[in-house]
């Protein structure tokens, strides 16, 4: 991704200092910036967060509008809310980013690639919705409707009353986002991670073009055991949008809890390219 243009503007940098006989500080790592997906907070990412910050990166976590103890009314919020809460999150970082994006996360971040695609370095999509350039109807909706092979029902479900927000049926949140976790994430899972998700966003499709989304880099992370977004599912949208690298981690829905070591690796790997 870029090497060889990265290559040549160091070395003149080399050359400079060695003439002077210093040597260069060593590039600056880039900034990851982690969207999490629906029915979830940035506290998705609190045990990857020290592991990536441990390696020598600077890690921002977006709080999406519409979690718990968000005081922002469910009805102004949309797919374009989420992309500009992203972009504002980027935008004091001086370099491009590595923009991650799990479940639900992943059209947001494929909207924030297709405004501001020279803003971003790489594109890693985590157990997510992968949006393909110039389909029609990419919502996270409609994709879900495609995923024959997930753990999903209608019966999952519960819609608010004014059909603004939905939640997960409780006696299912483990075993579709976190079967494969300990007892104890699993508790967390239903503690933190049970949120009620605005609906406007899911239902909305992004618009993604092959000439500014397409150019993106695009690294994707496979999660082998997920009930979610089924690992059948996330093949069929790598053939359908080819990326740089798929990567793997052995784990449901929820690699941050069950595999964080893992997918900390995953991504930093990802992130030299």
């Amino acid at each position: 991704m870029n090497r060889s243009r990265r290559l040549l503007t160091t070395l003149p940098l080399l050359a400079l200092a060695a003439a002077c006989g210093t040597t260069p500080p060593p590039p600056a790592k880039p900034t990851f910036v982690l969207v999490h997906g629906a029915f979830q907070d940035e506290r998705a990412w609190s045990e990857l967060t020290p592991r990536l910050q441990a390696a020598g990166h600077k890690v921002v976590a977006v709080r999406l509008a519409g979690r718990a103890g968000d005081s922002t009314a469910l009805s102004t919020i949309t797919l374009d809310s989420y992309r500009e809460q992203v972009a504002a999150a980027m935008a004091a970082e001086p370099a491009p980013v590595v923009l991650v994006g799990h479940s639900f996360g992943g059209i947001t971040i494929a909207g924030v690639a297709e405004k501001l695609p020279e803003r971003v370095r790489a594109l890693v999509f985590v157990g997510a919705y992968l949006p393909q350039a110039g389909a029609a109807d990419q919502s996270m909706a409609k994709l879900a409707e495609q995923d024959r092979w997930n753990g999903f029902t209608r019966e999952n479900f519960v819609v608010a009353k004014d059909y603004q927000s939905a939640g997960v049926l409780e006696r299912d949140v483990v075993t579709l986002f976190c079967g494969d976790c300990s007892t104890e994430q699993q508790a967390r899972t239903l503690r933190d991670f049970h949120q009620k998700e605005p609906l406007k966003p899911a239902g909305t499709p992004v618009v993604v073009t092959a000439e500014r989304y397409g150019r993106v880099p695009k690294v994707y992370v496979k999660t082998l055991r997920d009930r979610a977004i089924s690992p059948q599912m996330q093949q069929l949208m790598i053939e359908r949008t080819p990326v740089q690298r798929v990567l793997a981690v052995d784990s449901g829905h929820s690699p941050f809890l069950s595999q964080p070591q893992a997918l900390a690796q995953a991504l930093l790997e990802a992130a030299r390219d």
